[in-house]
């Protein structure tokens, strides 16, 4: 927009080359007057950027602060487009004489903002009482379940110190058992090292050999034995002899008895 200002101001002050050219007083008029608009414009705009910088503030203040006093979080209300009018001024030379003048910088556009209307927030007192009295409830309710979680807490840790004693004692004690055991497996190994029985040499009995028998006399199904040492017995069969079994065969034809360790009773060499 002002660049198009610019233009129709120099499309309107672009006049045909004139032969008279103003005079010192003239330029000095034109100069005075560029330099008020100058300082003029500068004016406009700072007011403009400081009306610009309290709407935003006040938009962020109503967004941050808005919902602590409404039931719902309502969104920040747009603020409308600003809206900037220019008014040409064109500059008239003097009637006096016509003269050729320098386009000037065009006044800046006057940025006009419209006033914003935030929605007032309605606060509802009950309600807000109402909050108030739930969340001092539910304080209470953490409160004294704190003093519960607490009470708790000192209980066990008077169980722990209890424990930790008791544990402490048993050790004790426990030492001292180790301690009678150890003295009393010394005691047993000394006692023990001193009731050792000598050792007993055995006594071994050699068993006197079993007699030798040889045939005295015999006849079918009966026999006379005698021994070295001279005694003499009587056998049948089925009679049992010491170191020979029991007899199974008396055979008189050849002179011989059958015994069931398998040795066999014959005549002496002397009476043979």
């Amino acid at each position: 927009m002002v660049d198009d200002d610019k233009n129709e101001y120099n499309d309107e002050y672009q006049f045909s080359d004139l032969d008279v050219i103003s005079p010192d007083a003239n330029e000095e008029e034109t100069t005075s007057s560029t330099v008020v608009k100058q300082e003029s414009g500068a004016n406009i705009r700072r007011n403009a950027l400081i009306a610009v910088i309290i709407i935003v503030i006040a938009m962020l203040a109503y967004k941050f602060l808005g919902p602590l006093f409404t039931k719902k979080p309502q969104s920040a209300d747009t603020v409308p487009p600003l809206t900037t009018t220019s008014t040409p001024q064109p500059v008239t030379p003097p009637p006096s004489q016509v003269q050729t003048v320098t386009p000037t910088e065009p006044t800046p556009p006057v940025e006009t903002t419209p006033p914003v209307t935030q929605p007032v927030s309605t606060v509802d007192n009950s309600e807000i009482t109402q909050r108030l009295s739930a969340l001092e409830v539910s304080q209470q309710n953490l409160r004294s379940e704190m003093d519960s979680l607490n009470s708790q807490l000192a209980t066990i840790n008077t169980n722990i110190n209890t424990l930790t004693t008791k544990i402490a004692q048993l050790n004790q004690t426990l030492t001292v058992i180790v301690s009678r055991v150890e003295e009393q497996s010394k005691e047993i190994s000394v006692l023990t090292v001193r009731t050792k029985p000598k050792p007993v040499r055995k006594v071994v009995i050699k068993a006197p050999p079993p007699p030798s028998y040889f045939i005295q006399a015999i006849i079918p199904g009966r026999a006379w034995l005698i021994a070295q040492n001279g005694s003499t017995i009587t056998v049948r069969e089925g009679t049992q002899v010491a170191g020979y079994g029991v007899i199974k065969l008396i055979d008189s034809r050849q002179g011989r008895v059958l015994t069931s360790s398998g040795r066999v009773i014959r005549f002496s060499q002397q009476d043979s």
